[in-house]
């Protein structure tokens, strides 16, 4: 009975809140490393409507993380569980995107489309959502080559962590931990790249060197997420700091306010 309570429309509204609320709690009792503001700032406004990308182990402190002044998106099911996530997410200022990898592809695909258009950016676990960890698929590089707007890896860490059960292993850090975001440097995909949007999933008719040249930026930005979370948990072995970088190079941004 209570399963279904909060798998029904209203219970996912009420769970979602009362997560939301519980996350919020939690990342205000971390000591989150603040950066220039102003700096980040800068490099939103320099590139609206952009592809931000993280792993799924790397989610639960996202939607606190991202300034709520830049208007950001992600994709969710129309299934219990994703509205409970759209509700949630909503107390952080994230807008939803109905739609699914699997299931309504092209229907998220135009909606991700309309917001990059807006000048919204877009949240993608490119391992997600069933896997395998840190592995990107084509997606998030298949929609920056159809809207030309490039993508934003981001990570996390913090000094002392949980990790849930699961194949992404999700990390959710511990109460009173040191925590800090990163950055790294922007990928533009090249329009050389072929079209892989749903309905030429099999690239069939495609030039090979084409399908080459996607493979290529997604092993790129596979690369570049699993370096940036090394380099974020690194940082809380080193004794001191390392001097900030350019803002379109890796900086951190402030925490969140918790949701109200």
């Amino acid at each position: 009975m209570i399963k279904a309570a909060i798998r029904s429309r209203g219970g996912n509204v009420v769970f979602g809140y009362l997560v939301a609320v519980f996350i919020g709690l939690l990342m205000t009792s971390i000591r989150w490393r603040r950066a220039d503001r102003r700096a980040l700032d800068e490099f939103m406004a320099a590139h609206p409507g952009t592809i931000v990308v993280f792993w799924h182990e790397r989610l639960f402190a996202m939607p606190y993380l991202w300034p709520s002044r830049h208007a950001l998106c992600a994709l969710q099911s129309t299934h219990a569980d994703g509205r409970m996530m759209a509700a949630c997410i909503r107390r952080f200022g994230v807008g939803t995107i109905w739609g699914s990898s699997s299931r309504s592809a092209l229907s998220g695909l135009r909606g991700m489309m309309r917001a990059l258009d807006e000048g919204r950016s877009v949240a993608i676990t490119p391992d997600g959502p069933r896997g395998p960890a840190r592995i990107a698929a084509h997606g998030a590089v298949a929609l920056a080559r159809l809207s030309g707007r490039p993508i934003l890896p981001l990570s996390w860490s913090a000094s002392s962590c949980w990790r849930a059960g699961g194949w992404n292993r999700m990390m959710i850090p511990k109460p009173f931990s040191r925590g800090r975001l990163v950055m790294g440097p922007l990928i533009h995909v090249s329009g050389d790249a072929p079209d892989h949007a749903p309905g030429h999933l099999s690239g069939k008719g495609r030039d090979s060197a084409g399908r080459d040249t996607l493979e290529q930026y997604r092993r790129r930005l596979e690369a570049s997420l699993n370096e940036l979370g090394a380099r974020a948990d690194a940082l809380h072995a080193a004794d001191s700091p390392p001097a900030e970088a350019r803002p379109d190079a890796a900086p951190d941004t402030a925490a969140r306010h918790p949701p109200h």
